[in-house]
């Protein structure tokens, strides 16, 4: 079972005997003692260390020395320098602790492998605030994970934090991992409209108007989550714009990466004297962005498995009732527990495939234009003015004249935030 240990590059070390369940272990710090208890029983890890950059670069090359002594491989052992607030080693560092806890994340989400069946966070060394921002970044990262495999529950590792406690007046130590969890849950992005950046000179249109696309995808996002919750099943399938998603999903694994970050950093850090200070901050966390980004691939692969179940013929959009049948039970209820939406949508399909059991179109005697909107809710979007049948096929489609009328009545949940 693969672990990924994550950790701060301390900056001095001295050797500690540390007991884990019930085996001694001598080392510099917890996590080479983890990684010693780890191999004794062959298990593969991997180490992600965070270096503070006040900390001098040549501090990596002894302890990747002493892990590989260890027995682990020199490709397992990953360092990212991480920025800092606050006046250290002779120098004043100036940064919005946002940036902070994301480089943290974004460290993990670059370092992180499906493989990996545990993720230990060690913070049991580190100034205050940087363990404050690790924890931050480590509890996103948990729920960014949990959006990713919504279909994959299987495939999100076990996640744990190590406890410290120190015996024999400081001479001996205590570790166990404590398990360590964020509950997930999808809510509408309240910032969906706002860039997450925000530069402090004038001047940078350009660089605005790159990430414009940003603003997409937490429209998108949110439009995605209020077509589930009310179970608008046929607008999910046909009137989203699926290849406009796929393409914000690409883009945002190239402009909001480590890398990127890292250029964008290096741009707006000055240095006067000794004082570094970086010219941004950050309206929201990414790491907030990254799980609503992983939300939107988790809608996309949803989509991606019903598809090939839609039919294009006469400029329609047609699927079938036992499609939309299957997405209510699977999807809705079973994966969103939207069990209200489930109930009406349920109820709906069923009198569409009574109606084409006895060889007759249904006959809508709601949803008249008065109250259009009321009854395009009511009714999961399955009204009789929207809408073509084909009851010899047993499907439905979206009028396409009505696609503009629909995609309106999806930006509701802007009312609702």
């Amino acid at each position: 079972m693969s672990k990924l240990i994550i950790a701060f590059v301390p900056k001095d070390s001295k050797e500690f005997k540390y007991i884990i369940e019930n085996s001694e272990y001598t080392g510099y710090s917890t996590f080479e003692a983890l990684s010693s208890h780890f191999l004794k029983d062959s298990i593969p890890i991997k180490i992600l260390l965070l270096r503070p950059e006040s900390l001098d670069k040549t501090l990596e090359d002894n302890i990747k020395e002493r892990l590989i002594s260890l027995g682990i491989r020199e490709e397992d052992i990953k360092f990212f320098e991480i920025p800092i607030t606050g006046g250290y080693e002779g120098k004043r560092f100036i940064t919005d602790p946002k940036i902070i806890s994301d480089f943290i994340f974004l460290s993990l989400k670059e370092t992180y492998k499906e493989e990996y069946k545990e993720v230990i966070l060690d913070v049991s060394r580190g100034l205050n605030f940087l363990v404050l921002s690790a924890v931050e970044a480590y509890r996103r990262f948990i729920v960014s994970i949990k959006a990713k495999n919504l279909l994959h529950k299987e495939s999100i590792p076990a996640f744990a934090y190590v406890y410290l406690t120190p015996l024999e007046e400081n001479k001996l130590y205590e570790i166990r991992l404590e398990k360590m969890d964020a509950p997930f849950f999808f809510d509408y992005f309240k910032n969906y409209n706002k860039l997450p950046f925000n530069f402090r000179e004038a001047g940078e249109r350009e660089l605005y108007s790159e990430l414009n696309f940003i603003k997409r995808i937490t429209y998108l996002g949110n439009t995605c989550i209020y077509t589930i919750k009310r179970g608008f099943i046929l607008a999910f399938l046909t009137v989203l714009p699926w290849d406009e998603i796929k393409n914000l999903l690409r883009e945002a694994e190239d402009k909001l990466s480590i890398t990127a970050l890292k250029k964008l950093n290096s741009q707006f850090t000055e240095y006067k004297g000794n004082t570094i200070e970086r010219k941004y901050n950050l309206n929201y966390p990414l790491g907030n962005l990254w799980i609503y980004i992983y939300l939107l691939n988790s809608f996309w692969e949803i989509y991606s498995n019903y598809k090939d179940e839609i039919k294009i013929e006469d400029n329609l959009k047609w699927v079938k009732i036992e499609t939309l049948q299957r997405f209510n039970k699977k999807i809705i209820k079973e994966v969103f527990k939207e069990y209200g939406a489930n109930i009406i949508v349920s109820k709906e399909l069923t009198d569409f495939q009574r109606a084409f059991e006895s060889g007759e179109n249904r006959d809508f005697r709601k949803g008249g234009d008065s109250h259009i909107i009321r009854n395009f809710n009511a009714h999961a979007g399955l009204i009789l003015g929207f809408l073509e049948q084909n009851k010899l096929e047993y499907s439905i489609a979206y009028k396409k004249e009505k696609y503009k009328d629909i995609r309106g009545f999806l930006r509701d949940w802007e009312r609702e935030i």
